[in-house]
C-alpha cells in the first residue's frame, strides 16, 4: 500500500501545466460601459475588452493589447487611434479582460457603430505565435423591438465560417437564460462572405425587462454568445428605464426608448456629486456597477437632439 501510495505521490507531483507559447487572440467581445474600471489619469472607462486565445495563457506573462484594426471593410482595414488600455486580468475561463480608455470622439464601440475589429496582442513586446484568429460568424447588427406582445428579433452577419446556426435565448425579468429556438445558417455548408440577414418572432406578453440574445453555434460545436438587446415590457412605459430600483448590489442597468442617438450619461449621488459619466452613447442599454448604498440621480442628455431625461433610483446595500 506505502509502494501505490508514494507511487500516487511522484506521478501527481510530476504533472505540470504547459502553456501555449504566445498564443494568438481568437475572439473578443465588447462591453460597453466602464463602471467596474477604475479610472486612468482622471478619465473614466469607457468600455471593456475579453479576449479569449487559441491556447493557455500563462499567469505570470499577460498578454498586452498592441493595436486595434477596423476591418469592416477587409479591402481597407483602418488602425483605432486613440485608445488606451489598462493591464489585462486573466479569467477563471482563460479569457483576459482588459478596461479601455478614449477621448470625447469615441461613440461607445471603440469608434465604429457595428464595426468588426482585429486585436493584435503582445508579450513583454514579442508577437504571438501565428496568425490572430478571425471570428466564424461576423454580426453585422442585431435588433429587438416590441411591437405590444411580440418581440421581434433581426441580426445580420457579414460572412460565416463553418457556421451551424444560432439558438434565441431570452432572459425575463431576474430570471434565468432560456433558449426559445434554432435558427440553422442559411449559408451553404455553413460559410458565407456576403450579408444574410435572420429574423424571429418571440410572444412575450411579460410586463417586465426582457432580455435577448443570440448564441452561434459551429459545425464542431463551438459557440459564441452575441452582445444583449435589452426590451421593456408590454405596457411598460418611459424614455428611460432604470431596473432595478430599488438596486440590491450596487448595479443597475439603464434602458433607452431609442434605438439609436449618442448619448451623455451622468450619475449624480444625493449631494449632486458626480460619481459617474459615460460620454459617447450610442447602445439602447448600458450598466452602471460599484455603486455604493443611497439616492442617486441620473441624467441622459440626446447629443442629436439636445433632450435631456432624469430618472432616479436607489442602492439599499452593496
Amino acid at each position: 500500500m506505502k509502494k501505490i501510495l508514494l507511487l500516487f505521490l511522484l506521478i501527481v507531483s510530476s504533472v505540470t501545466f504547459v502553456f501555449s507559447q504566445n498564443p494568438c487572440v481568437q475572439d473578443y467581445q465588447i462591453g460597453n460601459g466602464g463602471g467596474s474600471c477604475p479610472d486612468m489619469n482622471g478619465t473614466s472607462a469607457t468600455g471593456t475588452i475579453t479576449l479569449s486565445f487559441n491556447g493557455l495563457i500563462d499567469p505570470l506573462v499577460i498578454p498586452t493589447i498592441a493595436f486595434v484594426t477596423d476591418i469592416t471593410d477587409p479591402l481597407n482595414p483602418q488602425l483605432v487611434e486613440d485608445l488606451t488600455f489598462g493591464p489585462g486580468t486573466l479569467m477563471n475561463n482563460g479569457d483576459v479582460k482588459y478596461c479601455y480608455y478614449v477621448g470625447p470622439a469615441n461613440n461607445n464601440n471603440l469608434g465604429g457603430r457595428n464595426s468588426e475589429f482585429r486585436f493584435v496582442v503582445s508579450y513583454n513586446g514579442a508577437p504571438c505565435s501565428g496568425e490572430e484568429g478571425t471570428l466564424p460568424v461576423s454580426f453585422r447588427a442585431f435588433t429587438a423591438a416590441r411591437s405590444n406582445s411580440v418581440v421581434a428579433l433581426k441580426w445580420t452577419t457579414s460572412s460565416e465560417s463553418n457556421n451551424r446556426g444560432f439558438e434565441i435565448q431570452r432572459l425575463i425579468g431576474s430570471g434565468t437564460w432560456q433558449t426559445l429556438s434554432f435558427v440553422a445558417s442559411q449559408a451553404t455548408d455553413g460559410n458565407s462572405s456576403s450579408d444574410l440577414t435572420y429574423a424571429y418572432a418571440d410572444q412575450n406578453p411579460t410586463k417586465v425587462i426582457s432580455q435577448y440574445r443570440i448564441k452561434q453555434i459551429d459545425i464542431d460545436g463551438r459557440s459564441k454568445i452575441s452582445e444583449i438587446r435589452i426590451v421593456r415590457g408590454d405596457g411598460q412605459r418611459g424614455k428611460t428605464i432604470v431596473y432595478p430600483n430599488p438596486s440590491s448590489d450596487g448595479k443597475v442597468n439603464i434602458l433607452f426608448e431609442d434605438k439609436t442617438g449618442i448619448r451623455d450619461v451622468s450619475v449624480m449621488d444625493i449631494s449632486g456629486r458626480i460619481v459617474k459619466q459615460m460620454k459617447g452613447i450610442t447602445n439602447n442599454n448600458i450598466v452602471i456597477e460599484n455603486l455604493n448604498a443611497g439616492m442617486y440621480t441620473v441624467r441622459i442628455v440626446n447629443n442629436e437632439t439636445g433632450d435631456q431625461a432624469v430618472e432616479k433610483f436607489v442602492v439599499n446595500k452593496r
